[in-house]
């Protein structure tokens, strides 16, 4: 109801301060002239009153006819020859009253035809003005609208992509993370005991960050030493940790389980295949543009294997460009004997 009337206001208002302004503009050219009398000014106001009745006319025809809705080449010829129409319409209300109510002036009714014609021409171009600028203005606003829907559609997409990615992640670490304590159960039961309290406070930890588009860094380092510490109960010391992380990033936000994710693939395709074990190393330092997460492990990274085809690192870079566009980049490689898995976050996005 409110947003009608504020249409309709918007369009009154629009309607009487349009054809004010071109009476009183014409008005000040005759006065400037030294030709404005009373009579002039009664005039004026008649054409005032005309001008209103002949434009909300043809807008009724636009309206009714829905050439608004219609293509370019359909609805203009159609609305120039109602513009015409209305205009010779409103040539001959004008006529007729000037010299209905203005007896003492001049008659057009018995003048020059070329008086008449002029007054044609006059109103079908103005009428003809007005048209144009009445489907500009609808065009405009159904083109916002246009572009906010497919902005909604877009957002709607790309947050059920991510609730997809997670809904796939989530299962992806449970089932991991399960067989840890399978294995520790016959072996050392209150490990086990131990591990399955890890586990529920992980599981509590991402599922409340499951609305969440991203998350404090402490946070997610929370969760990567909780699960790093549920593993390290199975792997004993084939596994080791280190962490270098720049106090002043823990603030700073990135996806919910995405460290995790990384940390999970270095153990699972890295220290797991190896019978000696090796190091696990997360960092995250300030870069030019953002900062840099880094997640290294012992191991040998060959380009098209498991490592960087796997479901966590694929729907790591999806959520990436969905989340931060071109802007994050995901890089794996061998460096010194190391697995490195570097991401490049932008710090003026990192809040989403």
């Amino acid at each position: 109801m409110q947003a009608t009337f504020r249409r309709q206001l918007l369009y009154w208002g629009t309607q009487l301060i349009a054809w004010t302004g071109y009476v009183v503009f014409f008005g000040l050219s005759l006065w400037l002239n030294n030709e404005y009398t009373r009579g002039q000014g009664y005039a004026l106001l008649l054409t005032l009153c005309i001008g209103v009745g002949a434009s909300h006319a043809l807008r009724n025809v636009i309206r009714k006819r829905e050439w608004t809705e219609q293509a370019l080449g359909f609805a203009l010829p159609r609305m120039a020859l109602s513009a015409v129409g209305l205009g010779f319409v409103a040539t001959m209300v004008q006529v007729v009253l000037h010299d209905l109510f203005f007896p003492y002036a001049a008659p057009i009714l018995g003048g020059a035809f070329s008086v008449v014609y002029g007054h044609f021409l006059s109103w079908s171009i103005m009428l003809l003005g007005w048209g144009v600028c009445y489907f500009a203005y609808h065009w405009f606003i159904r083109g916002r609208r246009e572009e906010i829907r497919n902005l909604r559609l877009e957002s709607a997409n790309r947050d059920g992509q991510l609730a997809n990615l997670r809904a796939q992640l989530n299962p992806h670490f449970m089932f991991n993370a399960l067989n840890g304590i399978r294995a520790l159960i016959d072996e050392d039961p209150a490990r086990a005991k131990q591990s399955i309290t890890q586990l529920s406070s992980i599981l509590r930890n991402a599922m409340s960050t499951v609305k969440r588009r991203t998350v404090p860094l402490g946070e997610e380092l929370d969760i990567v030493k909780d699960y790093l510490a549920l593993e390290s109960m199975r792997f004993e010391e084939r596994l080791r940790t280190r962490f270098d992380v720049d106090p002043s990033l823990v603030r700073e936000h990135v996806p919910p389980m995405l460290l995790q994710t990384l940390v999970e693939n270095a153990v699972r395709h890295g220290i797991a295949k190896l019978t000696q074990g090796g190091e696990v190393i997360i960092s995250a330092k300030r870069g030019l543009n953002g900062f840099v997460l880094s997640v290294s492990n012992t191991g040998t990274y060959v380009a098209g294997k498991v490592n960087g085809s796997g479901i966590g690192l694929i729907g790591t870079r999806k959520r990436l460009e969905m989340i931060y566009g071109t802007s994050a980049a995901l890089h794996i490689e061998d460096r010194g004997g190391l697995v490195v898995t570097e991401i490049e976050i932008p710090i003026a996005q990192a809040a989403v």
